[in-house]
């Protein structure tokens, strides 16, 4: 449901302020800032692009420049939230073109490209490349606009094929899991599940759904249904992925199979997840004694005996955990990472950051703002090296330093 709201919003409707239509990018020339619109738990790290691809009518042309050695990723998400990478991970720094075709295509491609397929017809990119100046990502910027998108038939989207997104009721996210359905397909071992759903009108069409929801004591269960699948969602989001001391390490995100409560956790918190050979995050809601992290009761620290083991950058990122964006502050500071100017290193290369609400009394402390509130905490490790997917790399707890 999140997606289609993201996909309608910037391919759909025309009024919406970050409307490109289908198969263009959408570039975002500065780094992620509070009150980030496109969706949820961004990171702070990277120039995002953003495109949907409309694949019905045959391939769309991905054209990479030469990155040189800055780090990239097209992210390609299907329509359920998997995700597959044409990244400096999967296939080098350089220049390439890729005919994205969906799962079933047996029609021609281009000369001089190479097939991509992607497993549903309607695909969002959420493309990422490293600033490595956070002040002025202008590298960054020229590289954005060297990838590019070329359908290879005019393609135009009929609006009214479209339900308008409604994420407030259980009978608009009835219409739009039917349209995700009838126009994206599923797995054939989904097939029973499909069918005991089409007893309420999923996938006939949304005739159909408004008829079932007609019957009082249908519209009745369903409601209850869907509220109470958003309050299990709304509550597991804080707990996926599996222990590392009071931090969560990801179980196959962006790769979810049958895991649906799982996906759902997950995009709840930060639609867009990466696979973890790409991405490598943990998150944490809690301090090391288990509590909730909550600026307005506590100070914290954090100490990296070693930084998080990455190829291409990592980052700790802090969100603000009731709006889940990142926490406007008064030194404009969302993140520490590898490029972040002036840290200090203990005698020892031990890095510690102090993680609170008011400036520390310490005027060189590498100090990441937190809100007068309930907050979380997001590593992440772009490239992960043996360490981190064998596990032997964990992240420290956050600890309490005071009041």
């Amino acid at each position: 449901m999140l997606e289609y709201v993201q996909m309608y919003q910037q391919a759909i409707d025309p009024q919406s302020p970050g409307h490109t239509g289908f198969n263009r990018f959408a570039h975002d020339r500065r780094l992620a800032k509070p009150g980030y619109a496109p969706f949820k738990t961004p990171n702070a790290d990277t120039l995002y692009s953003n495109a949907w691809l409309d694949l019905t009518d045959g391939p769309v042309i991905l054209t990479v420049p030469d990155a040189g050695k800055t780090y990239f990723t097209v992210n390609l998400i299907d329509i359920y939230g998997n995700s597959s990478n044409i990244s400096a991970r999967t296939r080098g720094f350089g220049p390439g073109r890729y005919a994205i075709v969906p799962v079933g295509y047996d029609g021609p491609i281009p000369e001089g490209t190479e097939r991509f397929t992607v497993t549903t017809p309607y695909c969002w990119i959420l493309m990422r490349v490293l600033a490595r100046d956070l002040a002025n990502p202008v590298r960054a910027q020229a590289l954005q606009s060297g990838f590019t998108l070329s359908p290879t038939k005019s393609q135009a989207a009929e609006t009214d094929a479209f339900p308008e997104p409604d994420t407030k009721s259980a009978a608009g996210f009835m219409h739009i899991l039917d349209w995700v359905v009838r126009n994206n397909g599923y797995p054939e071992a989904e097939g029973a599940y499909v069918q005991r759903l089409r007893m309420i009108g999923v996938g006939k069409g949304p005739e159909a759904i408004d008829e079932a929801m007609r019957d009082p004591e249908i519209r009745a269960g369903v409601q209850r249904g869907y509220a109470q699948a958003q309050s299990a969602i709304n509550d597991s989001s804080r707990l996926s992925g599996y222990p590392a001391g009071t931090w969560k390490v990801p179980a196959d995100i962006g790769a979810y199979g049958y895991n649906y409560f799982y996906r759902a956790a997950i995009n709840t918190l930060g639609t867009g997840a990466n696979v973890t050979t790409e991405n490598y995050p943990f998150n944490t809601f809690a301090d090391s004694e288990g509590d909730a992290l909550d600026g307005s009761k506590h100070k914290y620290r954090l100490t990296f005996t070693t930084p998080p083991p990455a190829k291409f950058f990592w980052s700790l990122t802090l969100y603000d955990a009731r709006t889940r964006e990142l926490y406007p502050n008064a030194i404009n500071r969302y993140i520490v990472n590898d490029r972040t100017p002036g840290l200090v290193h203990g005698k020892d290369g031990t890095l510690s950051i102090a993680i609170q609400h008011t400036r520390p009394a310490d005027p060189k402390a590498n100090w990441l703002p937190a809100p007068d509130g309930p907050f979380y905490l997001v590593i992440r490790a772009q490239g992960p090296d043996a360490d981190l997917l064998e596990g032997r790399w964990l992240p420290p707890g956050v600890e309490k330093v005071g009041q």
